[in-house]
């Protein structure tokens, strides 16, 4: 009775829906070309044993490592096989729904050899790296050091009687860490090392280095290569996360990517024609980390909106109670207000991401465009960018997973929710790539720039989404700026909403600019920088918000300008930017009261508005989860399935349990037995 009525109550929600899913779908993905094609990429992961997840839960690390070797195998043959490019790659990535050994190949070292290369060494190394006949890693971290490029121990250096360079690392601590792929299947690595020449230290560069025999996969002459072993909640298990330790290995000189800095035969150095040219392939990584969490979290906001419908408990009354017709009924876990109030803004969280990631790729793919040009007039931008937008983003998709799992109860804690592997998939992003509360360093340092441009003779020369530090130059003028706020229905003007965060940012970006001028501080030679971390990540995660709520709102207007969704479509999507606008206003309001921006009655007309937001949106919250248009295979959750069948699959499912397949366990004559007969037997 509960699975028939489980399937019925997911049904009824979807007859309740106001817009067509279909096109909803079209406007996340962009079109029904890309949709149609991302159905294609699932279907060749799903059918392919390998990709089977049944027995994930059960793996050990080493099993969990080969299983990892052979789904990379898998899905280089099928990259061959299909002809299919980097962009189906990032598909291919979201489909196999967990970290394996070969994804660094396509994310990291190629895309390193192709930005930073010359077209010879392009020309020797990318064709049979595209072939898989070599699979490179990307060797940055060392065991004492990790986002602090300046200070790595390991050594090139230069050697002229051979036309070498000796990989050395210095000391015990200069092992690369952490690197993925590296701990059983690469053969090459992109290493970054600190390039020595005739006993000068001119930084970090990069150099490909061989680490294994092609013919029997052994280590080569000089490095020693492991496993770190298995990471904390389970996640990246089936990722060969290894060490290096490099002993005077030697390389030929042109293994150094010279499409920038360059050593000629007799040792001559020349400099980049500027100094961060080579920064382009680093911030690849956190440019699509963004549209990542989008994915992560509308996985996880599925699974608990399909869940939360078909879940009853108690019979209590709400405006949206149907137990009222039918006393035997309990109530939806979705129609309790608090449920919504935590769960809707998520969903809305979800778009945001998926409208932030599309600008965000955009950009790093101009920049890269620039690069190979030699222009680098948007690289400032997009790394100060993508640093804020890594850190806020993965921030708050690991956080928001965890606050789905919660409102699904009991039932969440179980590994065949789905939800317990997505987060041990999402929560490393807070470190890797950058420590998300070191990284919003970037962009306040970003800032503090923009602002000296801002009082300079040429302040239109500050660049677009920084245009609000104009607002700061005159600061008597901005602390007596209020909001145009006069009742609830203002705050659903996108020009209001944007305000507010503009006046935020410029607010908190001068504080932070008075703060260091105070202090007497350059930031070329920063003495005393960590002093203001605190303000710098205030300022980078006010950027980020204020950023994906003006990206949201843009995506909006060129849906209804190219005329690419339908009305009833926009109107729901309008009214997820302002949740998403207007509930990030209200759980950061201290910064838009302290300088009494806002009004007490604003703050109220501002947690009433969303309330409102918050109830429109409960007859299409089925809806707006479908239209993220994951299949079964890739949520893999017994509680978020498609069909609503939550309990009959969740009983299924623990029938699978190994320890189920005795009828008395292993360790019942060794312990159980012994203390049950340890006094006699007795009679009950």
């Amino acid at each position: 009775m509960a699975d028939s009525q489980n399937k019925k109550d997911l049904a009824v929600a979807r007859t309740k829906i106001t817009f067509d899913v279909k096109d909803m779908t079209n406007h996340i993905y962009g079109g029904s070309t890309n949709v149609e094609h991302r159905r294609h990429i699932i279907d060749l992961i799903a059918k392919e044993p390998v990709f089977n997840k049944d027995d994930w839960a059960w793996l050990n690390h080493s099993d969990a490592v080969k299983r990892g070797v052979a789904m990379s195998t898998r899905l280089a043959e099928i990259m061959i096989e299909h002809d299919l490019d980097d962009l189906d790659f990032a598909i291919l990535t979201e489909v196999i729904d967990d970290t394996i050994p070969i994804l660094q190949h396509n994310s990291l070292f190629l895309p390193v050899i192709k930005s930073q290369g010359t077209d010879e060494q392009i020309q020797r190394w990318v064709p049979p790296a595209e072939k898989f006949q070599i699979i490179g890693c990307y060797a940055q971290t060392e065991l004492g050091h990790g986002s602090n490029l300046s200070r790595l121990e390991t050594t090139a250096t230069f050697i002229p009687e051979t036309d070498e360079w000796e990989i050395d690392s210095t000391t015990f601590t200069a092992a690369k860490w952490w690197i993925g792929g590296l701990g059983v299947l690469a053969t090459h690595a992109v290493v970054q090392a600190r390039l020595v020449l005739r006993g000068k230290d001119y930084g970090a560069h990069v150099f490909i280095v061989p680490l294994r025999s092609l013919d029997d996969h052994k280590h080569l002459p000089g490095i020693e290569i492991g496993d770190i072993g298995p990471k904390a909640y389970n996640g990246f298990s089936k990722m060969d996360n290894g060490f290096a330790r490099f002993n005077k290995c030697r390389i030929p000189r042109e293994n150094m990517l010279m499409r920038f800095s360059k050593v000629s035969r007799d040792g001559v150095y020349t400099k980049p024609p500027h100094a961060k040219l080579s920064y382009g392939s680093m911030v690849f990584l956190r440019s699509v980390l963004i549209r990542h969490m989008a994915l992560y979290f509308s996985r996880a906001t599925t699974v608990a909106t399909r869940y939360l419908t078909v879940r009853r408990q108690f019979n209590n009354p709400t405006s949206r109670n149907d137990s009222a017709l039918n006393p035997t009924l309990e109530t939806q876990v979705i129609n309790y207000p608090m449920v919504q109030n935590r769960l809707f803004p998520m969903i809305a969280q979800s778009y945001a991401f998926f409208a932030g990631g599309s600008q965000m790729t955009s950009m790093y793919f101009n920049l890269l465009s620039g690069l190979s040009s030699g222009n680098v007039e948007a690289l400032a931008e997009v790394h100060a960018m993508s640093s804020a937008l890594k850190a806020y983003a993965t921030t708050f998709a690991a956080a928001g997973i965890e606050e789905c799992r919660k409102l699904m109860g009991g039932h969440g804690f179980s590994y065949f929710s789905g939800l317990s592997h997505l987060f041990a998939s999402a929560v490393p992003s807070n470190t890797y790539e950058g420590d998300n509360f070191v990284l919003t360093q970037q962009m306040a340092r970003y800032l503090l720039k923009e602002i000296k441009t801002a009082r300079s003779a040429t302040p239109e020369r500050v660049t677009p989404f920084s245009k609000y530090l104009l607002l700061g130059l005159n600061k008597s003028a901005l602390s007596r700026t209020t909001s145009s706020v006069t009742g609830a229905e203002d705050w659903l003007k996108p020009e209001v909403q944007l305000a507010a965060f503009e006046h935020r940012c410029a607010r908190l970006a001068f504080e932070l600019s008075d703060a260091v001028d105070q202090g007497g501080l350059d930031l070329e030679n920063p003495k005393t920088w960590s002093d203001h971390n605190i303000e710098c990540y205030r300022i980078s995660h006010a950027h980020a918000q204020y950023v994906l709520v003006l990206w949201f709102i843009q995506s909006i207007h060129d849906a209804i300008a190219e005329g690419s969704a339908d009305p009833a479509t926009i109107k729901v999507l309008e009214r997820l930017s302002h949740l998403h606008a207007l509930h990030t206003i209200q759980t950061n309001l201290a910064d838009f009261v302290e300088d009494a921006y806002l009004s007490p009655s604003q703050c109220q007309s501002l947690r009433a508005q969303v309330k409102a937001l918050v109830t429109s949106l409960a007859d299409d919250a089925i809806g707006l989860v479908d239209a993220f248009d994951h299949p079964d295979f890739l949520l893999n959750s017994a509680l978020g399935a498609n069909d609503g069948d939550a309990y009959k699959r969740l009983w299924d499912k623990a029938q699978t349990e190994p320890l189920n397949q005795k009828v008395v366990c292993d360790g019942y004559e060794e312990y159980i037995r012994p203390l049950l007969k340890k006094h006699g037997d007795i009679k009950l």
